[in-house]
């Protein structure tokens, strides 16, 4: 990638990544990145999106649906094309004026953008954790081995990938990736079921979405993650380790044949991360605050206790399965997540939920647990699909064995 032109697409540029991202966008200018913001795609929020589009200037826009589109048309300069929708997203991706799409959509919606774009011959700046989640095996099949073409935001995904500079990947014994245990990892286990979303919604170190928080505190995004290495890194799952480091400043550490230890330590800010995998592989001043020295002194680690986090365990159980299996608990975490957030449920449901749907999961027939890859995630999308009306009509109750079909 030339080090000071990048031709740069966002999608889900007015989400918490999209917007950090375009902040890092103005501080790459101001020390003379050539950085020209092709692209927006944006979801239903029409006001940050035009204010996004007055500050730099796109060629192309996508929102979410026809009607969001409107007030979109009405207010951004006419040479703008609007688009919407899932082939708003396909028109973005498919363009040939465009070096890096940075994925930051949440959701299955992110995983045929992220398709599209490696057929299309872009670079991918992955911020989408589905696209690997539940479409790791479609991914690697269009990378077909060059992987300098996904380029991981995740801060724990970017530390391992910035600690693997420092050797060959036949040289890797292991990688741990550290979490911070979440809002509730002080909580006592048998206080959980009386957790408020409020209080599960104040993580004690980043400042992320609603659905992000309440995986952190459940561990879910900490099982995604594990799979998200996997597929990144090609390293089975018993190379893959996971350590709670409350402080969260060291982001993960890989283990090496002879015995070293690389580690990637930085303050919480997911800007430090975005930067790196706009400029890898230069690194320049990001004029964010640094981590203190001292800081090194609060470096405690310590095993997952999988009693706290039944919820992260189902995510790895599935990962073992393979197959559409974690299509299904992706679409069931996020419904599960929003029953928990509106009061319907209890933290500890989401455990108990992910756990049934994946019980419900290997009763499928075979064709629907191991659909064969192809260049359509149709399939994985059905599954989706299939999740989400199971776990919306679910009571809490796992002695329902009634047979599901998708």
């Amino acid at each position: 990638m030339d080090r000071q032109r990048i031709r740069l697409a966002v999608l889900g540029s007015t989400g918490s990544i999209g917007t950090q991202t375009l902040d890092v966008v103005s501080r790459l200018r101001d020390i003379g990145y050539d950085i020209d913001v092709v692209a927006l795609a944006a979801g239903h929020n029409a006001q940050r999106l035009l204010e996004q589009i007055s500050l730099y200037r796109p060629r192309i826009v996508s929102v979410a649906d026809e009607e969001t589109s409107r007030p979109i048309r009405d207010g951004c300069p006419a040479n703008v094309e609007v688009v919407f929708g899932e082939s708003g997203l396909q028109t973005i991706v498919e363009r040939d004026d465009i070096d890096v799409v940075l994925n930051a959509l949440v959701g299955a919606i992110g995983l045929p953008p992220t398709l599209q774009a490696l057929r299309s011959g872009h670079r991918v700046a992955l911020a989408n954790k589905e696209s690997l989640v539940i479409g790791g095996d479609w991914v690697r099949a269009e990378l077909r081995g060059d992987t300098n073409r996904l380029l991981p935001v995740d801060s724990e995904h970017n530390a391992v990938w910035q600690c693997m500079r420092a050797g060959a990947a036949d040289e890797v014994r292991r990688i741990i990736l550290t979490a911070s245990g979440g809002s509730l990892r002080d909580t006592p286990i048998e206080a959980l079921p009386s957790v408020t979303p409020e209080q599960a919604l104040s993580h004690p170190n980043w400042e992320m979405g609603r659905r992000i928080t309440i995986d952190s505190a459940t561990m879910v995004n900490k099982g995604f993650e594990v799979i998200e290495a996997h597929h990144l890194f090609d390293l089975p799952y018993d190379r893959i380790d996971v350590l709670i480091h409350p402080s969260s400043t060291m982001h993960a550490m890989v283990e090496y044949v002879d015995g070293s230890w690389i580690a990637e330590m930085a303050s919480a800010d997911m800007r430090l991360p975005i930067q790196y995998a706009l400029t890898h592989p230069h690194r320049v001043d990001s004029g964010l605050s640094r981590l203190p020295m001292q800081t090194v002194d609060t470096l405690r680690l310590h095993p997952v206790d999988e009693s706290r986090y039944p919820a992260y365990v189902s995510v790895l159980n599935a990962a073992k399965q393979g197959g559409s299996s974690l299509a299904a608990m992706n679409a069931a975490d996020e419904i599960l997540v929003q029953r928990f957030l509106a009061g319907q449920i209890r933290l500890p449901d989401i455990g108990s939920g992910l756990a049934f749907v994946l019980d419900q999961w290997l009763d499928l027939p075979e064709a629907q647990k191991f659909p064969p890859i192809t260049e359509s995630a149709t399939p994985l999308l059905t599954i989706d699909r299939w999740a989400r009306s199971l776990i919306k009509a679910w009571t809490g109750s796992r002695t329902n064995t009634d047979s599901h079909r998708p």
